[in-house]
């Protein structure tokens, strides 16, 4: 229900690194006024930092709502994160590339929110207990779903279901954002997330959480637990937020993932415009601007432009100045003989220099096509290599007679070629698994090492053994200093004790 007095959020966050991951490149924020999440790209180097870099600067906007246009706030300080990404590549160029994605909703005057969202990472609203997804996935799969060349269903297994098309960073253009103010309802739970749990997850389950728990920290609690039962492949964050009349207890907010266990993060690209290099900080104002990061045409400085010469003979050398034209006329003709003699021998010399020049230069054509030969033999013959030990340092596992089964290679073929070959048959029965584990099998789940599949194995099989259920308290061995959690143990565990509320 919709009320004239002062709203407000009750809420809540938690994040996990996850069964597989070494360090958690997610952050996450839960205030009063203002939830957020942002996902750090996994594959570019430093995601952790730019998911930090965001947190940090848009946790400023949890305070009470001015008579401001919200959206507008939300959507230049997004930029402004943006624009400190950029500077820390800047001030660290190791960090090049980095990128991440961001979810955020903001209290707004008159018992709205402003929501803003780029890149995978997702925003719910529960609302009457029906669970309704507010985001749109800036996906590759989702952008097939859009075309309807795939299915919704299809693009849940979909072995590029994790390439992100849009996202905040050092990507060489403008964020593109989503902006949209939405209506606030008392009684309302807004859920932000990271693919962690919706990849790992079924909707269903997840609906189900979110409507049986009131609690929002133990909800988030609980909705980690599903995500490491199915698996558990990716840093997780749950951000959770109840839409309350009046206000609650809890005044401050609490951050979690890499901004809550990396604090000197958030220090990167604070520095001034001015200190960093030029081309490292674009700064983007209006929705209507380009980055300024083209260079002019530049004229061509008239001393390298060349021009037609003529050969002067200094009077000194002349031979027919106009004062011995007429003293010497009997002598003009033999002059003008010897001139003629001159300048064909200057004719014959300037011929053999020409050819002795095109002969050179044919040399010099043939080196360089030898080079040019020999540097594309050695190109193909290391990218030949680094094929080969891409392919044979790669699994996956897939369901074969009802078993779970791994293969060495690209769970792909060239024409007649198979690139991948049986490494090992479990004895895991995949009807034993739940029905997402089971979909996932289906198209195959990759893994980037042998170890990395053992993880994924023994996972699959303490999932066989307990037949999905899933239940108790544990706490994340992460630290700043080394945010990654050691590996499951063959061991029995209970996945909720990995979780730790980071903001405590």
């Amino acid at each position: 229900m919709t009320t004239d007095g002062t709203i407000t959020l009750r809420s809540a966050a938690r994040s996990h690194t996850g069964l597989v991951r070494k360090n958690n490149q997610d952050s996450g924020y839960a205030g009063p006024n203002f939830l957020l999440v942002a996902d750090g790209m996994g594959g570019h180097a430093g995601g952790d930092v730019a998911s930090a870099i965001t947190v940090a600067r848009l946790a400023d906007l949890d305070r009470e709502p001015s008579g401001d246009d919200a959206l507008e706030i939300l959507r230049t300080s997004i930029l402004e994160a943006n624009d400190r990404i950029c500077r820390g590549v800047g001030e660290q160029p190791e960090l090049a590339g980095m990128g991440t994605t961001v979810t955020a909703l903001l209290r707004a005057p008159g018992n709205r929110f402003a929501l803003a969202h780029i890149g995978d990472s997702r925003g719910y609203v529960l609302r009457d207990g029906t669970l309704q997804m507010v985001t749109h996935d800036h996906t590759f799969v989702q952008m097939l779903v859009d075309e309807g060349r795939i299915t919704p269903d299809e693009a849940e297994t979909h072995p590029q279901r994790s390439v992100v098309m849009k996202v905040l960073g050092d990507v060489g253009a403008s964020p593109d954002l989503d902006l949209s103010l939405r209506e606030a309802h008392v009684g309302d739970r807004w859920m932000l997330c990271s693919d962690g749990l919706t990849g790992f997850a079924d909707t269903a389950d997840i609906a189900e959480v979110l409507s049986e728990i009131a609690d929002p920290d133990e909800c988030c609690r609980k909705l980690i637990d599903l995500a490491l039962a199915g698996g558990g492949a990716d840093n997780v964050t749950v951000v959770i937020g109840d839409v309350l009349e009046g206000t609650v207890e809890t005044a401050q907010g609490s951050a979690v993932g890499s901004v809550h266990l990396n604090p000197q993060y958030a220090t990167i690209g604070t520095s001034a415009v001015g200190d960093a290099p030029t081309e490292a900080v674009p700064h983007y104002g209006d929705n209507d601007d380009v980055p300024t990061d083209t260079v002019p045409l530049q004229a061509v400085d008239n001393e390298d432009k060349q021009e037609p010469t003529a050969e002067v003979v200094p009077p000194s050398q002349r031979t027919d100045s106009p004062d011995s034209e007429e003293s010497e006329a009997p002598r003009r003709g033999s002059r003008r003989a010897g001139s003629r003699k001159a300048k064909t021998g200057a004719a014959v010399s300037a011929e053999e220099d020409d050819l002795d020049a095109d002969d050179d230069e044919v040399e010099k054509r043939s080196y360089l096509g030898w080079i040019i030969a020999g540097i594309v033999i050695i190109a193909l013959a290391v990218g030949g290599f680094f094929a080969y030990n891409y392919m044979d340092n790669h699994y996956y596992l897939t369901n074969n007679d009802g078993k779970v089964t791994l293969y060495r290679g690209l769970d792909t073929t060239l024409g007649p070629i198979e690139l991948s070959r049986l490494e090992d048959t479990t004895d895991i029965e995949v009807g034993t698994l739940n029905s997402f584990s089971q979909d996932r099998l289906r198209s195959s789940i990759q893994a980037d090492s042998r170890d990395e599949a053992n993880r994924i194995i023994d996972n699959l099989r303490k999932e066989s053994e307990k037949s999905g259920n899933v239940s108790g308290n544990v706490e994340d061995g992460a630290s700043p200093s080394d945010p990654a959690p050691s590996p499951p143990s063959s061991q029995a565990v209970n996945p909720s004790d990995a979780i730790t509320k980071e903001s405590d």
